[in-house]
């Protein structure tokens, strides 16, 4: 063999080692780069899951509260939690505070869920549930009200049809989470029909609409369960705050 045919055999074994070398170089950078790409995707794709969703529950939360509290809504406890992406976690506390027998998760997963399907601020109907039943699912009023927002079966069962949500009997009503469901449409169907007048329609859940409407104007502010429900809600909102300072430290 010639040193002609040597010296070239010898190019051709290194250009291959040279090619070889490059590819894997480039495979360890082209497998980098889709690590990368799917970590991207990844970030982009929680962000735009969370993210959005919680801000519009802090919108409903705001635009509601801003509809119960009018012009005070900036001096209350109420607007220290724009923003705050822990409020959840709040909730949940506050919820097993009230009712270690309740589960809070749950609870507030549902809580919320209901609140932005309905655009109200679910300290709202924290404060209902207080103000009704203390958080006692199994609580039963003297007109035949069931559970945590003391909604009355008939009641219930009309609103369910007239909203097609699913009606399971009376004794579904016993549910804690159920009861919200039902309790949060029936308030909705009143708000609109009371054009979200707060004062109207948080006394209408408690006498009726008609028996609201046939009061004189000025008693359809001034009843006490208005008033009692505007409490609980100012006071839940300080309990959240206490929580919130306490998670802080």
């Amino acid at each position: 063999m010639t040193k002609k045919v040597v010296l070239f055999l010898k190019l051709q074994s290194l250009m291959k080692t040279i090619n070889f070398y490059n590819q894997s170089k480039m495979r360890i950078h082209k497998n980098k780069l889709v690590r990368l790409f799917t970590f991207s995707l990844s970030v982009i794709f929680l962000y735009s899951c969370q993210s959005p969703r919680y801000n519009a529950n802090d919108a409903d939360r705001i635009s509601h509260a801003k509809e119960l509290l009018k012009s005070e809504y900036s001096t209350t406890t109420a607007a220290r939690f724009e923003g705050d992406q822990n409020f959840r976690n709040y909730l949940s506390e506050y919820i097993a505070g009230e009712n270690s027998n309740l589960n809070s998760e749950k609870m507030t997963d549902a809580l919320i869920a209901t609140s932005h399907q309905n655009h109200y601020d679910p300290v709202f109907l924290l404060a209902v549930i207080k103000t009704e039943s203390k958080f006692n699912p199994k609580a039963l009023g003297l007109a035949g009200e069931i559970g945590l927002m003391q909604i009355k079966p008939d009641t219930a069962q009309w609103i369910c049809e007239k909203s097609g949500f699913p009606w399971k009997g009376s004794q579904a009503l016993k549910d804690p989470i159920y009861n919200v469901q039902i309790g949060a449409l029936y308030f909705k169907y009143l708000k609109k029909s009371l054009k979200s007048k707060s004062a109207h329609y948080i006394n209408a859940y408690n006498m009726g609409i008609n028996n609201l409407q046939r009061l004189p104007a000025s008693s359809r502010i001034s009843h006490p369960y208005y008033s009692r429900v505007m409490q609980n809600y100012i006071d839940i909102y300080q309990e959240l705050q206490k929580i919130k300072k306490l998670k802080k430290t």
